[in-house]
């Protein structure tokens, strides 16, 4: 079997001291069968993966006995079984994340006295999947389960903003030519500065502070409060998106993107 050349790479670097290195070793296995469509013999593992015989039979043979992984006698092959597609059906990433979602946008709103909403992309739609309203007995606040056109929206230019050039082109294709090079002014603003601050295009007097929801993936979502000035003033424009931000922020990390920093 031939190795990519991304195996390859990996195969020559060092390996670096894990802090657990037999879960290392299962997930180096994992990731390389899942490229190994007519499986890998152990030989081929060991090459592969640029470890011992030593290091990798034994936890092959777990895996295997775990039902992770599939031996076949006739050609002495291992390869992937359907047991990590069944884990990762047992739970709802989106219910997930709106579990995780609410409570923090509950001390946002608890905070700032200001709405805010969790959308994500559906198709070429924004659709709301979380809404908590300003604590206020007067406010404004988008409604759960609303959907609006991408482009309309603060939420969904930073989502697309952080969704990598490819998805960005698809974005802006989409429009027509006129609009094009504004709207890709934007979506770089908002990659730079690591959020959106602007007047909302679809009503008068909100100020829309959106920050992106990452995941282990990339960016899933976005947080955004459409900001109105109320009195007296809890928080102004300012304070309400730092705290938005680290709200955004904890949610992610909760969601397992480590990497996540503040003002990135």
């Amino acid at each position: 079997m031939t190795k990519s050349p991304a195996k390859k790479a990996a195969a020559s670097k060092p390996k670096e001291k894990a802090a657990v290195p037999s879960v290392e070793k299962a997930l180096e296995v994992l990731e390389f069968l899942s490229d190994c469509k007519e499986g890998a013999t152990m030989n081929e593992l060991v090459d592969g993966l640029g470890r011992s015989m030593g290091e990798l039979y034994r936890l092959v043979v777990y895996l295997t006995e775990q039902k992770y992984l599939a031996f076949d006698k006739v050609s002495s092959r291992y390869s992937l079984t359907l047991r990590l597609f069944e884990l990762s059906h047992r739970h709802n990433p989106t219910e997930q994340m709106i579990g995780n979602a609410v409570p923090l946008m509950e001390r946002f709103a608890a905070l700032t006295d200001q709405s805010c909403h969790l959308g994500v992309l559906n198709r070429a739609n924004i659709l709301i999947l979380a809404s908590i309203a300003s604590p206020r007995p007067a406010g404004y606040s988008v409604r759960t389960g609303a959907i609006f056109p991408v482009e309309a929206t603060s939420t969904g230019n930073v989502i697309v903003a952080f969704s990598g050039e490819e998805a960005r082109q698809r974005f802006l294709k989409r429009m027509p030519a006129r609009r094009r090079s504004k709207a890709g002014d934007r979506l770089s603003h908002i990659a730079e500065l690591g959020y959106e601050d602007l007047e909302s295009e679809i009503v008068a007097g909100v100020r829309n502070l959106s920050v992106p929801v990452f995941d282990v993936r990339g960016v899933v979502a976005a947080m955004t409060c459409g900001y109105i000035e109320q009195r007296p003033r809890s928080a102004d424009p300012e304070e309400t998106l730092a705290i938005l931000r680290n709200i955004a922020s904890e949610l992610s990390h909760s969601l397992g993107y480590a990497a996540m920093q503040t003002g990135s």
